[in-house]
Protein backbone atom coordinates (compact mmCIF):
# COMPACT_ATOMS: atom_id res chain seq x y z
CA UNK A 1 0.00 0.00 0.00
CA UNK A 2 1.17 2.98 -1.20
CA UNK A 3 2.11 5.82 1.82
CA UNK A 4 0.65 9.60 1.02
CA UNK A 5 2.96 12.60 0.88
CA UNK A 6 2.77 14.09 4.87
CA UNK A 7 2.06 17.09 5.43
CA UNK A 8 4.50 18.28 7.57
CA UNK A 9 4.49 21.45 6.41
CA UNK A 10 1.46 23.53 7.94
CA UNK A 11 1.22 22.14 11.41
CA UNK A 12 4.95 23.28 11.96
CA UNK A 13 3.88 26.27 10.04
CA UNK A 14 0.78 27.32 11.68
CA UNK A 15 1.13 25.81 15.16
CA UNK A 16 4.17 28.66 16.43
CA UNK A 17 2.56 31.36 16.18
CA UNK A 18 -1.02 29.68 17.92
CA UNK A 19 1.24 28.25 20.81
CA UNK A 20 4.19 30.28 21.12
CA UNK A 21 4.75 29.58 24.36
CA UNK A 22 4.54 26.06 24.73
CA UNK A 23 7.33 26.60 21.38
CA UNK A 24 9.38 27.97 23.34
CA UNK A 25 8.85 25.87 26.72
CA UNK A 26 9.37 22.46 25.09
CA UNK A 27 12.00 23.68 22.45
CA UNK A 28 13.68 26.73 24.11
CA UNK A 29 13.86 25.81 27.39
CA UNK A 30 12.03 29.23 28.06
CA UNK A 31 9.05 30.45 30.03
CA UNK A 32 6.59 32.87 28.51
CA UNK A 33 3.50 34.28 30.83
CA UNK A 34 0.80 35.84 28.69
CA UNK A 35 2.01 38.58 26.18
CA UNK A 36 1.06 40.05 22.97
CA UNK A 37 0.15 37.75 20.56
CA UNK A 38 2.93 37.18 17.43
CA UNK A 39 2.30 39.36 14.67
CA UNK A 40 2.49 36.80 11.68
CA UNK A 41 4.30 38.63 8.40
CA UNK A 42 3.38 36.00 5.74
CA UNK A 43 2.19 38.39 3.41
CA UNK A 44 5.82 40.91 3.67
CA UNK A 45 7.74 37.68 2.97
CA UNK A 46 8.33 37.58 -1.04
CA UNK A 47 10.26 40.57 -1.78
CA UNK A 48 12.40 39.11 1.04
CA UNK A 49 13.29 35.89 -0.45
CA UNK A 50 13.22 35.20 -3.99
CA UNK A 51 17.01 34.69 -5.36
CA UNK A 52 16.45 31.82 -7.95
CA UNK A 53 20.75 31.05 -7.61
CA UNK A 54 19.76 29.85 -4.07
CA UNK A 55 16.30 28.41 -4.55
CA UNK A 56 14.58 30.89 -1.91
CA UNK A 57 10.70 30.68 -2.64
CA UNK A 58 9.60 31.18 0.72
CA UNK A 59 10.03 30.78 4.53
CA UNK A 60 8.07 28.39 6.32
CA UNK A 61 7.21 31.27 9.25
CA UNK A 62 8.35 34.64 10.24
CA UNK A 63 6.31 36.44 13.57
CA UNK A 64 6.82 39.80 14.81
CA UNK A 65 7.25 38.92 18.67
CA UNK A 66 6.82 40.85 21.55
CA UNK A 67 9.89 39.77 24.02
CA UNK A 68 9.13 39.72 27.64
CA UNK A 69 11.38 43.11 28.07
CA UNK A 70 9.08 44.65 25.69
CA UNK A 71 10.98 44.82 22.91
CA UNK A 72 9.64 43.75 19.21
CA UNK A 73 12.20 40.78 16.92
CA UNK A 74 11.90 38.75 13.84
CA UNK A 75 11.15 34.74 14.75
CA UNK A 76 12.36 33.36 11.94
CA UNK A 77 11.46 29.12 11.56
CA UNK A 78 12.08 27.01 9.34
CA UNK A 79 11.63 23.14 9.17
CA UNK A 80 13.39 21.24 6.75
CA UNK A 81 12.30 17.33 6.71
CA UNK A 82 15.32 16.32 4.48
CA UNK A 83 19.38 17.27 4.83
CA UNK A 84 20.34 19.88 2.35
CA UNK A 85 24.14 20.56 2.02
CA UNK A 86 23.25 24.18 1.42
CA UNK A 87 20.92 24.66 4.68
CA UNK A 88 23.19 26.57 6.66
CA UNK A 89 24.00 29.33 4.06
CA UNK A 90 20.30 29.80 3.42
CA UNK A 91 19.58 30.50 6.66
CA UNK A 92 22.00 32.97 6.69
CA UNK A 93 20.65 34.70 3.19
CA UNK A 94 17.49 34.68 5.35
CA UNK A 95 18.82 36.35 8.20
CA UNK A 96 20.76 39.22 6.45
CA UNK A 97 17.76 39.74 4.04
CA UNK A 98 15.35 40.14 6.33
CA UNK A 99 17.46 42.31 8.84
CA UNK A 100 17.77 44.27 5.60
CA UNK A 101 14.20 44.62 5.13
CA UNK A 102 12.67 45.36 8.41
CA UNK A 103 15.90 46.37 10.37
CA UNK A 104 14.59 44.15 13.61
CA UNK A 105 16.63 41.60 15.24
CA UNK A 106 16.25 38.42 13.81
CA UNK A 107 15.85 34.80 15.91
CA UNK A 108 16.75 32.34 13.34
CA UNK A 109 15.25 28.72 14.60
CA UNK A 110 15.43 25.22 12.32
CA UNK A 111 13.16 22.56 13.25
CA UNK A 112 15.27 19.67 11.92
CA UNK A 113 12.45 16.50 10.92
CA UNK A 114 14.67 14.00 9.14
CA UNK A 115 15.84 10.74 10.27
CA UNK A 116 19.47 11.55 9.89
CA UNK A 117 21.18 11.22 13.33
CA UNK A 118 24.47 13.11 12.16
CA UNK A 119 23.07 16.06 10.35
CA UNK A 120 23.32 19.08 12.73
CA UNK A 121 23.84 22.22 10.84
CA UNK A 122 24.28 25.05 13.33
CA UNK A 123 25.99 27.68 11.91
CA UNK A 124 28.04 29.39 8.95
CA UNK A 125 31.76 30.68 9.65
CA UNK A 126 33.59 32.97 6.91
CA UNK A 127 36.82 34.22 7.24
CA UNK A 128 38.83 36.43 4.96
CA UNK A 129 42.23 37.95 6.08
CA UNK A 130 41.32 39.41 9.07
CA UNK A 131 37.49 39.67 7.97
CA UNK A 132 35.67 37.39 9.72
CA UNK A 133 32.00 36.05 10.11
CA UNK A 134 30.85 34.05 12.61
CA UNK A 135 27.00 32.91 12.25
CA UNK A 136 25.03 30.37 14.41
CA UNK A 137 21.27 29.61 14.41
CA UNK A 138 18.96 27.15 16.81
CA UNK A 139 18.43 23.80 15.88
CA UNK A 140 15.66 22.02 17.12
CA UNK A 141 16.23 18.03 16.13
CA UNK A 142 12.93 16.08 16.13
CA UNK A 143 14.18 12.93 16.60
CA UNK A 144 16.14 13.61 20.02
CA UNK A 145 13.06 13.43 21.47
CA UNK A 146 12.41 9.97 20.22
CA UNK A 147 13.47 8.26 23.35
CA UNK A 148 11.40 10.63 25.30
CA UNK A 149 8.17 9.84 23.95
CA UNK A 150 6.47 8.33 26.88
CA UNK A 151 7.34 11.34 28.83
CA UNK A 152 5.84 14.19 26.25
CA UNK A 153 2.43 12.02 26.05
CA UNK A 154 2.81 13.05 29.96
CA UNK A 155 2.66 16.42 28.72
CA UNK A 156 0.06 19.08 28.21
CA UNK A 157 2.37 20.82 25.98
CA UNK A 158 0.83 20.99 22.31
CA UNK A 159 4.60 20.91 20.45
CA UNK A 160 4.66 17.37 22.81
CA UNK A 161 2.22 15.53 20.71
CA UNK A 162 3.23 17.10 17.56
CA UNK A 163 6.77 15.55 17.84
CA UNK A 164 4.92 12.39 18.69
CA UNK A 165 2.91 12.32 15.99
CA UNK A 166 6.10 13.64 13.52
CA UNK A 167 8.40 11.26 14.68
CA UNK A 168 5.69 7.98 13.99
CA UNK A 169 4.85 9.23 10.85
CA UNK A 170 8.49 9.39 9.78
CA UNK A 171 8.89 5.70 11.53
CA UNK A 172 5.83 4.18 9.51
CA UNK A 173 6.10 5.20 6.11
CA UNK A 174 5.98 1.49 4.97
CA UNK A 175 4.20 0.41 8.27
CA UNK A 176 0.60 2.05 7.66
CA UNK A 177 -1.65 0.34 9.69
CA UNK A 178 0.59 0.73 12.60
CA UNK A 179 0.41 4.54 11.40
CA UNK A 180 -3.18 4.27 11.96
CA UNK A 181 -3.32 2.63 15.71
CA UNK A 182 -0.71 4.95 16.86
CA UNK A 183 -2.53 7.82 15.00
CA UNK A 184 -6.01 6.52 16.47
CA UNK A 185 -4.05 6.59 19.90
CA UNK A 186 -3.16 10.31 19.79
CA UNK A 187 -6.10 11.48 18.53
CA UNK A 188 -8.31 9.93 21.37
CA UNK A 189 -5.19 10.31 23.77
CA UNK A 190 -5.01 14.21 23.58
CA UNK A 191 -8.67 13.99 25.37
CA UNK A 192 -6.51 13.70 28.52
CA UNK A 193 -4.75 16.92 28.28
CA UNK A 194 -7.74 19.06 29.72
CA UNK A 195 -7.70 21.54 27.13
CA UNK A 196 -10.82 23.55 25.93
CA UNK A 197 -12.77 22.45 23.16
CA UNK A 198 -11.51 24.24 20.72
CA UNK A 199 -7.96 23.81 21.66
CA UNK A 200 -8.33 19.99 21.26
CA UNK A 201 -10.35 20.21 17.91
CA UNK A 202 -7.12 22.76 16.95
CA UNK A 203 -4.55 19.91 18.01
CA UNK A 204 -6.62 17.15 16.05
CA UNK A 205 -6.52 19.06 12.66
CA UNK A 206 -3.62 19.59 13.35
CA UNK A 207 -2.40 15.62 13.93
CA UNK A 208 -4.31 14.51 11.31
CA UNK A 209 -2.90 16.60 8.71
CA UNK A 210 0.20 15.25 9.18
CA UNK A 211 -0.36 11.65 9.91
CA UNK A 212 -1.71 10.90 6.62
CA UNK A 213 -3.22 7.90 5.50
CA UNK A 214 -4.32 5.98 2.35
CA UNK A 215 -8.14 6.23 1.80
CA UNK A 216 -9.02 3.01 2.87
CA UNK A 217 -7.42 3.45 6.07
CA UNK A 218 -8.52 6.29 6.93
CA UNK A 219 -12.26 5.38 6.42
CA UNK A 220 -11.19 2.30 8.80
CA UNK A 221 -10.10 4.95 11.49
CA UNK A 222 -12.72 7.22 10.83
CA UNK A 223 -15.50 4.52 11.42
CA UNK A 224 -13.68 3.76 14.45
CA UNK A 225 -13.27 7.24 15.96
CA UNK A 226 -17.15 8.10 14.69
CA UNK A 227 -17.98 4.92 17.62
CA UNK A 228 -16.21 6.30 19.84
CA UNK A 229 -17.49 10.53 20.04
CA UNK A 230 -20.26 9.84 17.64
CA UNK A 231 -20.91 11.44 14.20
CA UNK A 232 -21.95 14.98 14.34
CA UNK A 233 -18.91 15.25 17.40
CA UNK A 234 -15.84 14.01 15.36
CA UNK A 235 -13.08 15.58 16.94
CA UNK A 236 -11.38 16.84 13.76
CA UNK A 237 -14.33 17.77 11.70
CA UNK A 238 -12.76 20.13 9.07
CA UNK A 239 -10.78 17.28 7.55
CA UNK A 240 -13.83 14.91 7.89
CA UNK A 241 -16.11 16.64 6.35
CA UNK A 242 -13.83 16.92 3.34
CA UNK A 243 -12.80 13.10 3.11
CA UNK A 244 -17.30 12.89 3.50
CA UNK A 245 -17.13 15.40 0.40
CA UNK A 246 -14.59 12.99 -1.86
CA UNK A 247 -16.86 10.15 -0.77
CA UNK A 248 -20.06 11.61 -1.82
CA UNK A 249 -18.89 12.64 -5.00
CA UNK A 250 -16.88 9.25 -5.77
CA UNK A 251 -20.38 6.92 -5.27
CA UNK A 252 -22.60 9.90 -6.79
CA UNK A 253 -26.29 10.99 -5.73
CA UNK A 254 -26.78 8.61 -3.38
CA UNK A 255 -23.86 9.28 -1.15
CA UNK A 256 -24.24 13.72 -1.71
CA UNK A 257 -27.82 13.13 -0.11
CA UNK A 258 -26.42 10.92 2.62
CA UNK A 259 -23.49 14.33 3.00
CA UNK A 260 -26.63 17.17 2.98
CA UNK A 261 -28.33 14.90 6.00
CA UNK A 262 -25.42 14.94 7.95
CA UNK A 263 -24.28 18.45 7.39
CA UNK A 264 -28.18 18.88 8.74
CA UNK A 265 -27.65 16.58 11.89
CA UNK A 266 -24.19 18.31 12.42
CA UNK A 267 -26.05 21.93 12.50
CA UNK A 268 -28.39 20.61 14.71
CA UNK A 269 -27.11 18.65 17.52
CA UNK A 270 -23.36 19.75 17.28
CA UNK A 271 -23.74 22.04 20.43
CA UNK A 272 -26.50 19.82 22.17
CA UNK A 273 -24.38 16.64 21.64
CA UNK A 274 -20.94 17.83 22.00
CA UNK A 275 -21.52 19.74 25.30
CA UNK A 276 -23.28 17.19 26.39
CA UNK A 277 -21.53 14.13 25.79
CA UNK A 278 -17.72 15.26 25.10
CA UNK A 279 -17.16 17.88 27.09
CA UNK A 280 -19.46 16.87 30.09
CA UNK A 281 -18.04 13.34 30.72
CA UNK A 282 -14.24 13.92 29.12
CA UNK A 283 -13.94 17.45 31.27
CA UNK A 284 -15.38 15.98 34.46
CA UNK A 285 -13.40 12.43 34.05
CA UNK A 286 -10.10 13.76 33.02
CA UNK A 287 -9.69 16.72 36.00
CA UNK A 288 -8.29 13.69 38.20
CA UNK A 289 -5.70 13.57 35.35
CA UNK A 290 -4.08 16.96 36.12
CA UNK A 291 -4.32 16.90 39.38
CA UNK A 292 -2.51 13.59 39.49
CA UNK A 293 -0.06 14.81 36.87
CA UNK A 294 0.75 18.01 38.98
CA UNK A 295 1.17 15.78 42.41
CA UNK A 296 3.54 13.64 40.72
CA UNK A 297 5.39 16.59 39.69
CA UNK A 298 6.45 16.59 43.25
CA UNK A 299 7.60 13.61 43.69
CA UNK A 300 11.70 12.12 42.36
CA UNK A 301 11.75 12.10 38.55
CA UNK A 302 11.68 8.85 37.73
CA UNK A 303 8.95 7.41 39.71
CA UNK A 304 6.91 10.89 38.95
CA UNK A 305 6.91 10.19 35.13
CA UNK A 306 6.28 6.42 35.82
CA UNK A 307 3.50 6.77 38.00
CA UNK A 308 2.23 9.80 36.07
CA UNK A 309 2.59 7.88 32.96
CA UNK A 310 -0.29 5.22 34.32
CA UNK A 311 -2.11 7.61 35.63
CA UNK A 312 -2.72 8.95 31.99
CA UNK A 313 -2.96 6.51 30.77
CA UNK A 314 -5.84 5.26 33.08
CA UNK A 315 -8.01 8.26 32.54
CA UNK A 316 -6.99 7.63 28.52
CA UNK A 317 -8.71 4.00 29.06
CA UNK A 318 -11.59 5.20 31.30
CA UNK A 319 -12.60 8.12 29.25
CA UNK A 320 -12.78 5.78 26.10
CA UNK A 321 -14.83 3.06 27.79
CA UNK A 322 -17.03 6.11 29.40
CA UNK A 323 -17.63 7.36 25.68
CA UNK A 324 -17.93 4.40 23.83
CA UNK A 325 -19.76 2.09 25.99
CA UNK A 326 -21.38 4.30 29.06
CA UNK A 327 -21.17 4.49 32.90
CA UNK A 328 -18.80 1.91 34.05
CA UNK A 329 -19.45 -0.01 37.09
CA UNK A 330 -17.08 -0.85 40.11
CA UNK A 331 -15.39 -4.16 38.93
CA UNK A 332 -13.96 -2.43 35.59
CA UNK A 333 -13.16 0.65 37.40
CA UNK A 334 -10.53 -1.32 39.55
CA UNK A 335 -9.40 -3.23 36.66
CA UNK A 336 -8.24 -0.58 34.66
CA UNK A 337 -6.83 1.00 38.04
CA UNK A 338 -4.74 -2.38 38.57
CA UNK A 339 -3.45 -2.39 35.32
CA UNK A 340 0.76 -1.73 34.29
CA UNK A 341 1.47 0.31 31.56
CA UNK A 342 1.83 -2.69 28.97
CA UNK A 343 -2.48 -3.98 29.90
CA UNK A 344 -3.21 -0.05 29.53
CA UNK A 345 -1.43 0.12 26.15
CA UNK A 346 -2.97 -2.91 25.14
CA UNK A 347 -6.10 -1.53 26.21
CA UNK A 348 -5.93 2.32 24.71
CA UNK A 349 -5.43 0.10 21.17
CA UNK A 350 -8.30 -2.15 21.47
CA UNK A 351 -11.16 -0.11 22.59
CA UNK A 352 -11.86 1.34 19.10
CA UNK A 353 -12.40 -2.06 17.52
CA UNK A 354 -13.79 -3.54 20.56
CA UNK A 355 -17.25 -4.95 20.73
CA UNK A 356 -17.61 -4.95 24.59
CA UNK A 357 -16.24 -4.01 27.76
CA UNK A 358 -14.92 -7.33 28.11
CA UNK A 359 -13.12 -7.58 25.12
CA UNK A 360 -11.18 -4.39 25.79
CA UNK A 361 -9.98 -5.91 29.28
CA UNK A 362 -9.33 -9.66 27.51
CA UNK A 363 -6.83 -7.21 25.13
CA UNK A 364 -4.49 -6.74 28.27
CA UNK A 365 -3.86 -10.93 28.49
CA UNK A 366 -2.40 -11.08 25.01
Amino acid sequence: MDSPNADFDSPWKHAPERYLADFAELFLLETRERQVAPESLEQELGQCVRDGAFGLRRLDKLMRVTEPDSSSCLWHIEVQTASQADFAERMFICYYRLYERFRLPVRSIAILGDLSPTWRPEGLEMISGRTQLSFGFETIKLIDFEDRIAELLLSDNVFAWLVSAHVATLRTRRELEDRMRVKGCLLTGIHACGWPKEKVLDVHELIDRMMRLPWGLQQQLDARLEDLFGRSAMPYMSAYEHRVEKRAKIKGRQEGRLEGRLEGRMEGRMEGRMEGRLEGRLEGRLEGRLEGREEGREEGREEGLREGKLRMLRQIVLSQLGLRFGPLDEHVQQVIAAGTVEDLERQIMAVLEAKSIEDVIESAKH
